[in-house]
């Protein structure tokens, strides 16, 4: 007889002493009290897990999470509201509203430094290094701003705007990569929850399968908060995905903001110069648009810009960018046109033309009628035009853009309903 077949004998007469089946009796009584006892501590452990997937789940959707992107967002509109002021004031010397306009930017962007400066957001990001370069620029650009903006009196100083306007250009670029490094902070913080309530569901899921008869219903909570994250994660994706796409683009008709249009220009200004083509930039303002919106309406308006945004990109190239950078201003980018500059101009000019005709036909617009529920109204708006051509040269964005402007300008005192190019 071997060692297994002598162990498993010395067993069983074990078992048939005396008191024998009694001692196995308590040591099965020892190992029920002891599972039962472990399956009484995993009851808080099960509590505390639902209690953090719950408490993730809520801070991924609380609004003060995010509040440090939208008051970095909301900074970069300030300021694009103000370098639009300017250039308007600095390209009309003879219009006081243009001054009251920029003056009155100037302190709604001073006023969201000053709020970023003592509200949340400093909290959240005050470990980054560009939103403590962007707040420290932004104060700086204060403290230099109020002394020229006291040079200015009920007539426009060109040298303060445009020492003002200056000052603008490296703190836009600035505030743009803040408002990255914003996105991005938030993006890794709800990827880190996301992962830790998943880490959390995965040690759940674990307990519950070991535990089986305390931790049958807790599985099935598990597999719900875990289609719970999948269906919010999507959500968040989609809404990252939509923050994106209106952080680039108009909200009303779909087309590029001035940020993406900046963007887009100075690719195309560095293609120019890199493979030798060349590019037109034309800016476009409907010339009695606020007759039509006063008559019928902001939403009659609204209407009338959308379906003149539809008709602009049927004009257009897939290549070509069309924004819309004010109320009734609209710009498009013609990039990569090959050949010197008179067939440029000559190509930029059939498609200025073509945008001139197609802008000018009614528009049908629906409105809502005293006696009726609807009723169509056929308005005619035409537009006047400013164009500037682009080509290996040393001009900046701001140079293209205020020389097409100008030559918008020009066209609307020459009656409008025309195009002017740029000297």
């Amino acid at each position: 007889m071997n060692g297994q077949e002598d162990h498993a004998m010395e067993w069983l007469c074990s078992l048939l002493r005396p008191g024998a089946y009694a001692g196995v009796q308590s040591r099965v009584s020892r190992w029920l009290l002891t599972i039962g006892f472990l399956g009484f501590l995993t009851v808080p452990v099960f509590g505390w897990v639902q209690y953090r997937q719950v408490q993730s789940l809520e801070r991924l959707t609380t609004q003060s999470f995010s509040n440090f992107e939208w008051d970095a967002f909301k900074l970069e509109l300030r300021l694009m509201s103000l370098r639009l002021a300017l250039l308007q004031a600095l390209t009309q010397p003879q219009a006081p509203l243009a001054l009251a306009k920029a003056s009155n930017e100037y302190n709604l962007f001073a006023a969201q430094v000053l709020l970023i400066d003592k509200g949340v957001s400093r909290e959240a990001m005050n470990d980054q290094r560009v939103f403590q370069n962007v707040l420290a620029q932004s104060l700086a650009f204060l403290r230099q701003t109020d002394p020229l903006l006291e040079e200015i009196g009920a007539s426009v100083e060109p040298r303060a705007l445009q020492a003002i306007f200056d000052e603008t250009g490296g703190l836009s670029v600035n505030i743009y990569h803040l408002i990255q490094q914003a996105h991005d902070l938030r993006s890794s913080r709800s990827v880190e929850l996301i992962r830790s309530v998943g880490r959390i569901n995965f040690y759940f899921a674990a307990l519950s399968s070991v535990v089986v008869l305390l931790g049958a219903g807790w599985a099935l909570f598990a597999l719900r908060d875990i289609k719970l994250l999948t269906r919010r994660r999507q959500e968040l994706d989609a809404l990252y995905s939509k923050a994106d796409f209106n952080a680039s683009h108009d909200f009303l008709t779909g087309l590029a903001n001035r940020r993406l249009l900046y963007e887009q220009l100075r690719h195309a200004m560095a293609s120019s110069r890199r493979h030798g083509h060349c590019g037109a930039l034309i800016v476009l303002d409907l010339d009695n648009f606020k007759p039509v919106n006063d008559t019928y309406g902001h939403v009659a308006g609204d209407r009338l810009l959308t379906e003149a945004a539809r008709r602009m990109k049927q004009c257009v190239r897939d290549v070509d960018t069309v924004a819309r950078v004010g109320g009734d201003e609209f710009v498009v980018l013609l990039a990569q046109i090959d050949g010197p500059k008179e067939q440029v101009l000559e190509v930029a000019g059939v498609i200025a033309l073509k945008l001139l005709h197609v802008l000018a036909e009614p528009y049908p617009v629906q409105i809502a009628a005293p006696q009726a529920n609807q009723q169509v109204v056929h308005p005619v708006c035409t537009i006047s035009m400013g164009m500037s051509l682009f080509y290996k040269d040393s001009l900046t964005v701001d140079q293209v853009m205020l020389a097409a402007d100008a030559a918008m300008y020009r066209a609307k005192r020459l009656g409008g309903n025309r195009v002017e190019v740029a000297d």
